[in-house]
């Protein structure tokens, strides 16, 4: 519980800062998942300057280029420890990797147990695979090891109860946008009623007031509008 208020308060705290525009009075919201999103950019960079293989792979073993990464790496390496200092922002984002890491993992099994669920469905497989045999057998190999790995994530209950939390959320969020779009269309069909109506009550005072030809129009027109 205590996890769960926490991770809700950080990702709703929001500070807005002034960032310079063309016409120097644009604004952008900085947030700390924003930070956070920073500091792992920053990090990422400094991990490939430092990684002499990954960087020569990279730049495809460019002098110049490699160069300019290691320069902007200095740069984020300055920056990524001013900003790790605060212990706060550091927790912060400690707790946003988790909760994306539990979401990442929750959509993994769902995508784990569905190709477990083809290879183990022989018509599904066949018609998936158009009766290809080779390919049949290369999804099948691929669902074993899919099953080894949902069987490892499912062993644990932590993550299973957070998943069951999460689709919880979700369906709770789907269910309130479509109740609000039944309400709105709602509103918008018993206004349409009351304009007919009062069309329709228009039509009639004129129906009254005039006769022949008039009369035929003014019924005509209000039908049309009516519908």
């Amino acid at each position: 519980m205590q996890f769960s208020s926490l991770f809700i308060s950080l990702m709703l705290s929001t500070a807005v800062v002034a960032k310079g525009g063309k016409n120097g009075t644009s604004t952008k919201a900085v947030t700390d998942k924003s930070l956070c999103k920073e500091m792992a950019s920053l990090t990422k960079l400094v991990n490939l300057a430092a990684n002499t293989t990954k960087l020569e792979t990279k730049t495809k073993n460019n002098a110049t280029k490699i160069a300019d990464i290691q320069a902007k790496a200095s740069e984020a390496s300055t920056k990524l420890a001013t900003m790790e200092t605060n212990t706060t922002l550091t927790a912060t984002c400690a707790v946003i990797a988790a909760a994306a890491q539990t979401e990442d993992d929750c959509s993994s099994m769902k995508s784990l147990q569905k190709l477990v669920t083809l290879a183990a469905n022989a018509t599904k497989l066949a018609e998936k695979t158009k009766n290809n045999a080779t390919k049949a057998d290369a999804i099948t190999a691929q669902a074993a090891k899919a099953q080894t790995k949902l069987d490892s994530l499912m062993s644990n209950s932590t993550l299973m109860s957070a998943c069951e939390t999460i689709a919880t959320t979700k369906a709770a969020e789907k269910a309130s946008k479509n109740s609000t779009k039944a309400a709105a269309a709602s509103a918008s069909s018993s206004a349409s009623a009351a304009s007919a109506s009062s069309t329709a009550k228009s039509g009639a005072s004129m129906l009254d007031a005039k006769a022949g030809l008039l009369s035929t129009v003014v019924i005509v027109a209000a039908g049309m509008m009516m519908l």
